[in-house]
């Protein structure tokens, strides 16, 4: 934008007209100035909704505020993630796979997709054996799935 904190470059690539700090529109092309920094700020606001939703066990919520930040920013990897673990908790690994896949696209050592990847890979090798005798089958315990994002990111308002 500008490099003159009292100063705003408007935000649309035709105009870049400079406006002051506090305007609401841009003086040149009239874009709502306030409206548009309000908009790019909303995917951090789902993002925290969504953590906040998921540490009160309100899981289904933090899927679907997930899945809105994606929608919006598909290239948000930590968003991502913490979609495919609220799936994996709703029990859908199909799709935690789906994601957690897409985040190794963007980001091929991200731990957390790694983690969660490793952790399916090892629900599906641990389909029990048919029992031959009267003590029941002795299957390590799966691998525990990738923790949330423990810091929030920061809101731009």
């Amino acid at each position: 934008m500008t490099s003159d904190p009292g100063r705003l470059a408007c935000p649309l690539p035709r105009c870049r007209a400079v406006n002051s700090a506090t305007a609401e529109t841009c003086r040149s092309c009239a874009t709502p100035l306030r409206a548009w920094a309000r908009l790019r700020a909303h995917p951090a606001k789902l993002f925290n909704a969504g953590l906040e939703a998921a540490r009160s066990g309100r899981t289904a919520t933090a899927r679907d505020h997930f899945a809105a930040v994606v929608h919006w920013c598909p290239g948000d990897a930590e968003a991502r993630s913490a979609l495919a673990l609220a799936c994996l908790l709703l029990d859908d690994p199909e799709e935690a796979r789906d994601h957690w896949n897409q985040v190794l696209i963007r980001r091929p050592s991200d731990a957390t997709a790694l983690k969660g990847l490793a952790h399916l890979d090892s629900r599906v090798t641990e389909s029990p054996e048919p029992a031959e005798s009267s003590t029941p089958p002795q299957n390590p315990k799966p691998s525990e799935p990738p923790k949330p994002p423990e810091k929030e990111p920061a809101t731009t308002e």
